[in-house]
Parts: structure tokens; sequence; C-alpha cells
């Protein structure tokens, strides 16, 4: 799992790449900031759903399956009379 500030980073550098292919010149890492900081936090908010549906998944996951009680040998006669 990585910090929110290196997803922060990364989300820059998309919008980065994103911005140069509109312009077609190379876009600064400055310039890309501010861009990308209209859009954060719609993209934070998809990135921590995403991570608390991971953490309920893993928790899930860990937990042992429980397992149905084998019928006693007495109740399966008690029909046959």
């Amino acid at each position: 799992m990585t910090s929110l500030r290196q997803e922060w980073f990364l989300y820059v550098a998309k919008t980065r790449k994103r911005m140069s292919r509109k312009s077609k010149e190379d876009v600064s890492h400055r310039d890309a900031m501010k861009e990308a900081s209209t859009s954060w936090p719609n993209e934070k908010k998809k990135l921590l759903r995403k991570i608390k549906r991971e953490q309920k998944l893993q928790v899930g996951k860990e937990r042992p399956c429980k397992k149905p009680k084998a019928p006693n040998s007495d109740d399966k006669k008690t029909s046959e009379s």
C-alpha cells in the first residue's frame, strides 16, 4: 500500500503527461501541480474508498470459515419408523 503523498505525486505525473499531450510541449512539474490540485480532492476520495475496500477484503479472507456441524447418527434414524 502506498501513502497518499506518493499517490499525489503519481497523480501529478499523470496530469503532467496529459497536459503535455494537449499542448504538444513539455509542461513543468509545478504547472502540473497547480492543475492537479483542482481535481485532487475527488481523486483522493476514490483512493481512500479503494483502500477501505481492500482492507475489508483482507479482513474477510483472514476470518476462518465456519463448518456446518455434522448431524448426529440418532437424528437420521428417527424418520424411518
